[in-house]
């Protein structure tokens, strides 16, 4: 029945981008099978979901096999995707043609980015996935020496075609070199600026085409609008963002922007309140596809001078993404504040569900991206991707005053349930007094206990390596060596009952960057990434908890209205 769905075009695309997730639970043959075929969808995030579904059974103790050739062939594929961007975005940023952080480049980077993380996956598949892993690891964060190692490693066991195609991906080499070399493989060569956006507005990727076309308005390269008519004329009528880009390219080529402005009636394009939503430190660090998901879920809404947008006291029935205009925030014991576009109003009291400090009202008129609070959690809930950028925002802010290690003060009691054996019950005890989850129900803190898993600590063996995929690890007895590189400072510590390591890299979703060493026995509680979050697209209390923790301190000036 789920193959069934999953194949079939008609049915709703979350519906389908939710299955892989749901067959990786089922580890059997047939399985693997569904899941191959599922490579060759047409749904770039069908694909993905199929590759992080395989490689879950792939890390289980099942032992089924896997089959190399759509494997491999899906690789090459996606090699040649990233080395078709890699020479696209040397074009631009390289040979100094746009500013490195403009949409365009920014969404070409993340592009490669995340297509080069994907063909690690698929490596991982059908050679030794945890050799894999520590060579992608070693590749991206290790010194020369131990990355001229990986690149020897990869050389050796990746064959043919593949080896070709993949070698100059992976390796460690300047980048003239890795671009020339992918110039040969895609077989193309440098393009002037024109050109160079004229390949990328009939990108595939309609928000790659999208954020080209709204580059050629911004620095004015309108021999292109010719180009920009024909799509607008004969793009695929899905590609939604590709028609309003070209729409509000064209409208500013044939009269003044300011004059543009007061006759649009239509919503802005998606392209740009990107531009604009990326401005706000509560966004920093989610992708310009979520950007764009966000800019279409939401509705654009124009208000009139003292428009009361959010009511002190109140839990937020809807949230606002200030586009135009100002607005000022009052209450009954603080000071009166203003705060100018770009602005987000009421984000963390939506997400955790708590009152408003103020009331936030327009100080004349003024343009809001609304969403109610239930479009919000569906939102999320839908996109792991956007989730994991909000809590990589916060992340970072944690990070700086915590660093790796976080201390619950549990310690003595944590030993005492580790030595009469952990039940269920003691297991969300433990749990419970995680700075993660200090706002999580009994009932979420159950779902939660039944996604980890107890770990018995052996002296002198490793627990993970600095390579290993993020996991929340709670040291409930024993003592752990942890070293290696977090951030930028070097450390060696010692994690003791009571401890918790890696719960902000968990939630960012960046590997630890730790190695830990038992050097006593004992217990620890470790909770994977893609088990919690696969757990928080079904359960949207837990997500809405687990940001009310997060929103505290020092995070919450992230998303102070008054600031």
């Amino acid at each position: 029945v789920l193959a069934h769905f999953l194949r079939d075009p008609e049915e709703d695309i979350w519906v389908r981008r939710h299955i892989p997730a749901t067959l990786a639970l089922i580890p059997s043959q047939r399985t693997v099978g569904v899941l191959t075929a599922a490579l060759e969808d047409r749904d770039g995030f069908i694909r993905y979901k199929a590759v992080a579904a395989l490689e879950r059974l792939r890390r289980s103790d099942v032992g089924l096999p896997f089959p190399e050739a759509p494997v491999e062939a899906l690789a090459i594929v996606e090699s040649r995707r990233y080395f078709t961007y890699l020479s696209l975005h040397h074009n631009l940023v390289g040979l100094k043609r746009m500013p490195e952080g403009s949409l365009l480049a920014l969404a070409l980077d993340q592009k490669m980015a995340r297509t080069k993380d994907r063909i690690y996956r698929l490596l991982s598949l059908i050679y030794p996935w945890r050799d894999i892993s520590a060579a992608q690891w070693t590749l991206e964060h290790g010194d020369s020496r131990g990355r001229a190692s990986a690149s020897e490693y990869l050389d050796n066991i990746l064959t043919g075609q593949i080896r070709r195609r993949l070698m100059p991906l992976l390796e460690d080499m300047p980048l003239e070199e890795k671009v020339r070399r992918g110039n040969v493989l895609v077989k193309t060569r440098p393009r002037d600026l024109e050109e160079t956006l004229l390949q990328l507005i009939n990108d595939d990727d309609q928000v790659v085409a999208a954020c080209a076309i709204d580059a050629a308005r911004r620095n004015g390269v309108w021999t292109l609008a010719e180009d920009i008519e024909h799509v607008l004329a004969h793009r695929d009528a899905h590609d939604w963002y590709v028609f309003e880009a070209a729409s509000w390219a064209l409208a500013e080529r044939r009269m003044p922007a300011e004059r543009r402005r007061e006759l649009w009636h239509e919503p802005l394009p998606a392209a740009e309140l990107a531009e604009r939503l990326r401005e706000l430190p509560l966004f920093a660090s989610v992708t310009v596809d979520e950007l764009f998901r966000i800019a279409s879920a939401a509705r654009q809404v124009r208000h009139e001078s003292g428009a009361v947008l959010l009511q002190e006291g109140s839990v937020p029935e809807s949230t606002h993404l200030l586009l135009d205009g100002r607005v000022v925030s009052t209450s009954r014991t603080g000071a009166p504040g203003a705060l100018q576009a770009p602005a987000a109003l009421g984000f963390a009291e939506a997400l955790s569900g708590t009152s408003m400090p103020d009331t936030v009202r327009t100080e004349g008129r003024a343009v809001t991206l609304a969403m109610s609070v239930e479009e919000l959690r569906t939102l999320l809930a839908d996109n792991t991707d956007l989730v994991a950028g909000l809590f990589r925002t916060l992340s970072d802010v944690l990070e700086a005053g915590t660093g790796p290690l976080q201390q619950t003060g549990a310690g003595a009691e944590f030993e005492r349930l580790a030595a009469g054996g952990l039940s269920p019950v003691e297991k969300v005890l433990a749990l419970q007094n995680v700075p993660l989850f200090s706002r999580v129900s009994a009932e979420e803190m159950r779902e939660l206990a039944e996604i980890t898993q107890t770990v018995r600590l052996q002296p002198g063996k490793g627990l993970f390596p600095e390579s290993a995929a993020p996991a929340l690890w709670v040291l409930l007895s024993g003592e752990l060596r942890v070293s290696g590189q977090a951030g930028r400072a070097v450390i060696p510590a010692t994690a003791r009952a009571g401890d918790v390591v890696g719960a902000v890299s968990t939630m960012a979703g960046r590997p630890l960057g730790l190695s830990a060493e038992v050097t006593r026995e004992g217990v620890a509680l470790r909770l994977d990434r893609e088990d919690l979050f696969a757990l928080l697209g079904e359960r949207p209390d837990l997500l809405r908890q687990m940001f009310s923790g997060m929103f505290r301190g020092e995070s919450a000036r992230l998303l102070d209205t008054r600031a």
